[in-house]
């Protein structure tokens, strides 16, 4: 995962009442398969960017 979704992800986190360490966690979960910890990745990025775009239309 990238710097920038990284820091989007704890931004949303920290918006909706989510621990930003315990999300990234998830991401990171050790013993988990490559493709799997990369289909979480992706997944979590795609959550930043919707939740992103949403915060922009309430303002």
């Amino acid at each position: 995962m990238d710097e920038k979704t990284i820091e989007e992800l704890h931004t949303l986190a920290e918006e909706n009442g989510i621990d930003p360490e315990a999300l990234l966690a998830i991401a990171n979960a050790d013993g988990l398969p490559e493709n799997l910890q990369d289909a979480i990745a992706a997944v979590l990025g795609d959550v930043a960017t919707f939740g992103h775009a949403l915060n922009k239309l309430d303002k």
